[in-house]
């Protein structure tokens, strides 16, 4: 099964990139909807591990989340007049490499007619970074020599024709028609999966029993059942830029918790003010543990908040949130054995992300965009 890095190339072709967060980067059965899909994707995602159920559902999916509005990216003003970008602008550069901004309308035409036009801006810079991300694996992966065998790239395409068979929202479609659908096809899926099993066996190779055991003792609490049960109002900063701006929605933030305190409903204000795609069904996340899915401040303010409460405002790298908390679940004794498959599918996760951490602070990146 391929791990960690999770497979981060297979789901730049199935999965759009979330457009709000408080995510690391979330459990899944068999039935995919939208919605659900909704729900899990706006989690807020810091980085690109996933665990294997997020893994499976997402197979599973082949697409991404709907978003009222229309597309409009690309775009730049003459006269009044809107004009396709240059195709082969040059919008970023890692090391030698160029990425053009043909690699990033590619993917914004997916789902174009699936996002709100004002979060465009905010997208388009997102994606670009996954694409630098994308790049700086490639480079990584053809100056290691790295590489599994072709049975190992087999299964993992096995799997995700059973994951989309076996789905009853998915059944009447086959994985040649959702690659076609996301602008790709079977050999561009190889190449992904390649690379993402080859690094994670990579890293695997540093991993020992010692390793496992003291990851499981440091980070216990994601492992051993403990969960909240949250939803959140977003106010998204990510496309903003001056210190005006910022203020601004600050500013915001505040005035949508004054409501809340002055008796307000916290659904109702999700849907009406909520930059996150789950504001549409009152900002619900669902359950998370501690560690490992949610970025650092946000999970810390919601496992602090009481039953019933809503946080004061918190500051994410997403932007400002207000986090009310539904339910929590008590942690429950768990031994090592038990999830040892879980730990060195976290702890694999983590060290790709250490590795990507490390080829972007010795890389040469310029943005251009």
């Amino acid at each position: 099964m391929v791990k960690g890095i999770a497979l981060f190339s297979v789901f730049a072709i199935f999965v759009a990139f979330s457009l709000c967060g408080c995510q690391r980067n979330e459990s899944g059965s068999s039935q995919a909807s939208n919605e659900s899909a909704e729900q899990d994707f706006a989690k807020i995602h810091q980085n690109v591990n996933f665990n294997k159920e997020d893994k499976e559902k997402m197979h599973s999916l082949g697409m991404a989340a709907e978003e009222n509005g229309s597309g409009g990216h690309g775009m730049g003003s003459v006269h009044g007049k809107k004009e396709k970008a240059d195709p082969n602008k040059v919008i970023a550069t890692v090391n030698n490499e160029k990425i053009l901004r043909k690699d990033l309308d590619k993917i914004l035409d997916r789902f174009k007619n699936h996002v709100n036009p004002a979060t465009i801006s905010s997208m388009e810079e997102q994606i670009t970074d996954q694409l630098v991300t994308q790049s700086l694996l490639r480079q990584f992966v053809v100056e290691k020599k790295l590489s599994v065998p072709a049975e190992v790239v087999d299964k993992e395409i096995a799997k995700m024709r059973d994951n989309i068979k076996n789905n009853p929202a998915t059944k009447d479609k086959t994985l040649e028609q959702f690659l076609e659908f996301q602008g790709s096809n079977i050999e561009e899926l190889k190449t992904a999966i390649n690379m993402s099993a080859a690094i994670e066996n990579y890293v695997s190779k540093g991993i020992d029993e010692k390793k496992l055991e003291d990851y499981f003792m440091k980070n216990i609490s994601n492992f051993n059942g403990e969960t909240v049960t949250a939803s959140h109002i977003l106010v998204d900063t990510k496309g903003k830029k001056t210190p005006e701006e910022i203020e601004g929605a600050r500013a915001k933030i505040a005035s949508i918790k004054k409501e809340l305190d002055e008796g307000a409903d916290f659904a109702e204000l999700a849907k009406k003010y909520s930059d996150c795609p789950t504001g549409k069904t009152g900002g619900e996340l669902g359950s998370f543990p501690r560690h490992g899915v949610m970025v650092e401040e946000f999970a810390k303010a919601a496992f602090a908040t009481e039953v019933g409460k809503v946080s004061d405002p918190v500051k994410t790298e997403f932007g400002y949130h207000l986090i009310k908390v539904t339910a929590k679940t008590p942690p429950k004794d768990v031994s090592f054995s038990q999830v040892k498959d879980r730990v060195r599918e976290e702890l694999v996760a983590l060290e790709m992300n250490n590795t990507i951490k490390d080829l972007r602070e010795k890389a040469k990146i310029e943005i251009t965009l």
